[in-house]
């Protein structure tokens, strides 16, 4: 069937919208002749060379009064946009033998109100069309205006077609012959209905590929097809027919909204098709901006009257046929293949477009099928070629991805024998390896752990780096595991390598192994993880062939070398005493050491170690001390003396001494039921050492261990003796 599509018409009549009205505005001032209905051919003929026109500047102009007034021959279907009332006279005489019943159809589903009469009948309006009067009020139920009229044998008479519409005045009329004009609108249906089922197939399509590869591409182009259909069943008049017959005001608006839907989605397509964030960043902000202000027009837009709207949809249509010719040929410039399909599709949507406007401006006539269906074919070869685009964009990028999944297999196989070779290095490394994770947890470690510390890799595998540390239920323990744990959030925090020597828990003997640790961070695909190596102490060498040694050492006022001292002191015993003995006189000298450098030098009594070791600011309290400079400046003296009978420590601290003797009566059991995790070092030490002697000041102790029994208890004179 006959039909005029509006300029909005799904993309294809943008580009020419303003181009149409210029076609369409020309003037072929010719004489009006009668029409005869007896003579219609099969496709019908055009009425507007037959018709007149006269616009009622008043408005409410009556019939017999109209009839007076002067018409003007019709020069041009459309007229513009114009708030008047219009009327339009044709002439019929049926030069025929017999009766003609014949239709007249206004091929324009955009007006608000139609009325005829006849010339005849006098000023009864015989039928109403337009989108302003309910679709049921129709003579015949067709998506366009169409009127049923019977002209007897050798009868004349004047038809008059009343026309008040807020948006363009379009007088596209036709006539055929009654059984014509139905076996047209059959032929048509099936069409058209082949025509919107392929548009329907296609916007489905990608909306599924979208769901299948989350590809924003697809979805673009489902909205973009979706609401051209949508724009063209407006424009068409089958939504006001099947969808919303009744509500005037909403079919007469709606196609504003659906043209700024058509001009948003338009935006996105060719964004997310040139995947403009990347290679446009300024054309990605122009047309993004596009996209937004149509979708939000998409609401306030039904609001506007028609032709601001279409004048506003026609600028920003402008701007972006604009982004389109560029970044299509800045494509094409590229040699890109998608960029000339992406090209080819928007030439044949405006040729498409271009035959429309010729066939309607009356240059090219009606009958001819390929500028009847123009808009059609157009619409339907634009989305093919489309189609085909995203379909080669698609092959492009899948041989970029096998392309890259070559590479990434070949990456793959290097890491993998990377992965081997550090497996195999890790594995046959002799010092103890392990990795750990950003909270210090072991992720990994090599069977040398288990000649460490008889633990298999498996066992600890989740746990804490700091569970491997040994402890006891005594101060010094505490210290050992502090010191351990401030060394790793050094790490953590600072990710710069940190060594220190610590002492390991060994699963089948119960004492410390002593250990030298190095943590340090390094990459991997899960992230940042840390890698630390743990070695044994080395004994030294010429230890087996010593036979006495004293030494004389002063430090400052660091735990740390309480437990650096300790060990030094105690690593030459070996070769008179037992590992349990050895242990037990370090542990001692520690807690001793320790004792110096809080309670003496640094004046920390009991109450304020408990208080902060509960509250868990225990080193930073022990930090803030040392800063101080009354205190920082102390340091502590150390004599030692080691022979075949017997090792001694003298130890002195330049603090205000303490009371030891109240100390030395401390009640271990009362120390348990307090849960204090210090005050224990003295009663060990006192049960460890053979001598435990201080001055009257407190602030220097004597300690000495007989390795072998003296046949006397009266103690040799020494040089640790305190006078």
């Amino acid at each position: 069937m006959k039909r005029l599509l509006d300029i909005q018409n799904f993309l294809s009549w943008r580009v020419f919208c303003k181009l149409s009205f210029t076609f369409l505005t020309f003037s072929i001032f010719s004489p009006v002749f009668a029409f005869d209905p007896s003579s219609l051919p099969y496709d019908g003929i055009s009425l507007v060379s037959y018709a007149e026109v006269w616009a009622d500047e008043e408005g409410d102009t009556g019939f017999e009064k109209m009839q007076k007034k002067e018409f003007y021959p019709l020069s041009s279907a459309s007229l513009g946009y114009s708030d008047l009332t219009h009327w339009f006279k044709i002439p019929i005489e049926n030069r025929s033998s017999h009766s003609v019943s014949w239709i007249l159809e206004i091929h324009y589903s955009q007006l608000d109100k139609a009325e005829l009469y006849l010339a005849s009948k006098g000023n009864k309006v015989l039928f109403r069309g337009g989108d302003r009067i309910p679709f049921g009020e129709r003579p015949i139920q067709y998506r366009f205006p169409s009127f049923p009229l019977e002209l007897k044998a050798g009868e004349k008479d004047t038809v008059y077609l009343k026309i008040q519409t807020k948006s363009s005045v379009n007088f596209a009329a036709f006539a055929y012959k009654s059984e014509d004009f139905f076996h047209n609108i059959s032929n048509e249906q099936i069409l058209l209905g082949i025509y919107f089922g392929s548009l329907l197939v296609m916007a489905l399509y990608n909306l599924f590929l979208f769901l299948s590869t989350k590809e924003k591409t697809y979805l673009a182009f489902f909205g973009y097809v979706g609401a051209g259909v949508l724009a063209q069943w407006s424009l068409q008049g089958y939504s006001f027919q099947f969808f919303w017959p009744n509500s005037v005001v909403w079919a007469s608006h709606i196609i504003t909204s659906f043209t700024f839907l058509v001009s948003g989605t338009t935006a996105d397509f060719i964004r997310f098709y040139f995947d403009a964030p990347n290679n446009y960043p300024n054309s990605n902000k122009l047309l993004k901006g596009i996209s937004i202000l149509s979708y939000i027009l998409v609401v306030v837009g039904y609001f506007f009257p028609f032709g601001f709207a279409l004048a506003l949809y026609v600028f920003l249509s402008t701007i972006t046929l604009v982004a389109i010719l560029y970044l299509g040929f800045q494509g094409f410039s590229r040699n890109l293949r998608p960029a000339l399909f992406f090209l080819g599709a928007w030439f044949v949507l405006v040729t498409g477009a271009f035959v429309f406007i010729l066939r309607f401006s009356g240059i090219i006539p009606h009958t001819i099928s390929l500028a009847y269906w123009g808009v059609e074919i157009g619409t339907a070869m634009h989305i093919l070629l489309l189609a085909l685009a995203l379909a080669d964009r698609v092959n492009d990028l899948s041989k970029d991805l096998s392309s890259k999944v070559e590479d990434l297999n070949e990456a793959k196989q290097a890491i993998e024998q990377s992965e081997l070779r550090f497996r195999n290095l890790f594995e046959g490394a002799e010092e103890l390896l392990l990795t750990l994770d950003q909270e210090g947890n072991i992720k990994d470690a090599n069977r040398t752990l288990s000649r460490l510390t008889g633990y298999k890799p498996a066992e600890v595998e989740g746990k804490n780096f700091l569970d491997l540390i040994y402890t006891v239920d005594t101060q010094e323990g505490s210290i050992v595991l502090l010191l351990a744990k401030e060394k790793l959030e050094e790490h953590l925090r600072a990710r710069k390598t940190v060594e220190f020597h610590s002492e390991f828990k060994q699963k089948y003997v119960m004492e410390p192994k002593p250990v030298k640790i190095r943590l340090q961070s390094f990459e991997s695909e899960a992230g940042r993880k840390v890698l630390g190596k743990v070695s044994e102490i080395s004994e030294d060498i010429l230890s087996r062939f010593l036979i006495s040694e004293s030494m004389h050492f002063t430090v400052n006022n660091y735990l740390r070398n309480a437990d650096i001292l300790s060990r030094q002191l105690t690593s030459n015993l070996s070769q008179f005493a037992g590992s349990e003995v050895i242990t037990a006189i370090r542990t001692c000298l520690r807690e001793v050491l320790i004792n110096a450098i809080e309670h003496g030098n640094l004046g920390i009594s009991f109450d304020e170690k408990t208080e902060a070791m509960k509250s868990g600011n225990y080193m930073e309290f022990i930090q803030k001390r040392q800063r101080e400079a009354f205190y920082g400046a102390r340091n502590v003296k150390v004599a030692y003396s080691l022979n075949s009978k017997r090792i001694g420590f003298e130890i002195e601290d330049e603090g205000e001494g303490f009371d030891f003797k109240k100390m030395l009566n401390l009640d271990g059991e009362k120390l348990n039921e307090e849960s204090y995790t210090h005050g224990r070092g003295i009663m060990m030490t006192r049960k460890v050492f053979d001598v435990v002697k201080f001055n009257e000041k407190g602030n220097k102790v004597l300690l000495i261990k007989y390795l072998q029994k003296p046949l006397k208890y009266k103690r040799e004179p020494s040089f640790l003796d305190i006078d």
